[in-house]
């Protein structure tokens, strides 16, 4: 009998398609609002490469992978593959390790196989997904890319030798907040870059650094349109809170639509132009009021005021609604509350133990995801082995979206809290007023 052929990263698994559709549900119930846009630009007569903003740890892996149907292949860290049992829990997820200059340069050598594998992946018609950042960061920005990327689609292109184009697609993710779990999130696709066609207008083989930069420059470049960048200096903070705070204003200003995701980002980026056009003209005005939003927002953070409040134009409206709704639900609330403790609280011991922020929204996802699903055995099987199946199946449909339920409630209750927080720190609100018409 020969050897065994050893069973490849990208080819078909029954237990890996069944798994990817459950963990793709979660993922959706993970956000309250999400918009994708430019789909339909997704050429399909090629190699696909997809290439994302990196700012909130797994999520941003799993936003691509839920964008179709298609099985993806992923790369991660070489350091989380180091234990035998996680390198075949990951090689099963589709997962590839890759090595990073901090990981020592010495180990940038083993690269080379990693990318010849992912040209094969390419070759087979599966779409590689890399976050070129090559690490993520809780911010409106974008780090310099890394030339992992380009080297595995020049390679790519090569070992398929003209049988299809090889195309990197950009890709950007904004959240609604990196942090608070069912925020919002908007992916927006822009148009891919096909490097078959870009290598056939540079044919000489020493102009391959030249083709390197000008893919990197191309590809930081439309990155950096499909998300809000805020260049990453001194006055970072308080442009994303003049953002924050003008962005309804803006909308209105522009005749855009406040509850679309796209235009918000739209107003958001107006916004963000017209502060570095007011730096450029006027650079001491500018700095004093950049200056004084920085203590604004340290203010309103001592004061425990959320910026959904500063930012919502029909304060008293909603306000109202919001405690109706805590008041009538709390019954609800405490029976949810009671059902999900032990996803919960484990969820919540484990952010605590995790310093690095950015990765709170994945163990409150994963927890869901695991927890969560015992959970629901365990009560589907008390229930109907102790109560009439009416009423247990009744009981099943109320309560299965517990945790969604509690997080929901407490957002609630928090942002209620800082609405009357807000309303009674009249100083606060007449320093936003001004704020915001010094920027429209």
């Amino acid at each position: 009998m020969g050897e065994r052929r050893k069973k490849r990263i990208y080819e078909r698994n029954i237990y890996y398609t069944v798994l990817k559709y459950y963990v793709g549900f979660f993922y959706r119930l993970s956000y309250g609002k999400r918009e994708y846009y430019g789909i339909e630009k997704l050429p399909s007569d090629g190699a696909l490469i997809f290439a994302s903003n990196h700012t909130n740890g797994l999520m941003d892996a799993l936003a691509v992978l839920d964008l179709d149907n298609r099985p993806k292949v992923f790369v991660a860290r070489s350091d989380i593959f180091k234990k035998p049992l996680l390198a075949r829990l990951f090689f099963f997820l589709r997962i590839m390790p890759i090595n990073r200059i901090r990981d020592g340069r010495n180990t940038l050598k083993y690269n080379d196989e990693i990318i010849k594998r992912s040209a094969e992946v390419l070759k087979n018609d599966v779409p590689f997904v890399i976050l070129p950042e090559g690490t993520h960061r809780p911010m409106h920005s974008l780090l310099p890319l890394g030339k992992g990327i380009f080297r595995i689609a020049l390679l790519a292109n090569e070992e398929i030798a003209g049988e299809k184009p090889v195309y990197i697609v950009p890709m950007g993710l904004e959240y609604g907040s990196f942090f608070r779990y069912r925020s919002s999130l908007l992916l927006q696709i822009g148009d891919p870059i096909n490097v078959t066609q870009y290598v056939a207008s540079h044919p000489r083989a020493e102009e391959q650094p030249v083709i390197m930069n000008d893919l990197k420059e191309k590809l930081q470049k439309t990155m950096k349109e499909l998300i809000l960048y805020i260049p990453d200096d001194t006055h970072y903070d308080a442009t994303w809170e003049l953002c924050n705070m003008s962005c309804y204003r803006r909308i209105t200003q522009l005749k855009l639509n406040y509850n679309c995701l796209r235009d918000r980002l739209t107003a958001n980026k107006q916004t963000v132009r017209k502060i570095l056009e007011k730096r450029e003209s006027d650079p001491r005005e500018s700095e004093k009021m950049l200056k004084e939003i920085s203590l604004f927002a340290n203010e309103r953070i001592k004061r425990r005021i959320s910026m959904a409040s500063v930012a919502n134009p029909r304060l008293g409206l909603f306000l109202f609604f919001r405690i109706f709704l805590l008041i009538t639900l709390f019954p609800y609330f405490i029976a949810c509350t009671a059902l999900s403790a032990p996803t919960l609280f484990v969820s919540h011991l484990i952010c605590l133990k995790t310093e690095d922020r950015a990765f709170h929204n994945s163990v409150r996802y994963v927890a869901l995801l695991l927890l969560w699903t015992l959970s629901l055995l365990i009560i589907i099987s008390v229930l109907f082995g102790f109560v009439k199946w009416k009423f247990a199946l009744a009981a099943v449909i109320v309560f299965l979206p517990a945790p969604l339920f509690f997080y929901q409630y407490y957002k609630w209750f928090r942002i209620t809290r800082s609405d009357i927080r807000w309303l009674l720190s009249k100083d606060l609100r007449k320093a936003r007023e001004r704020f915001v018409r010094w920027i429209l």
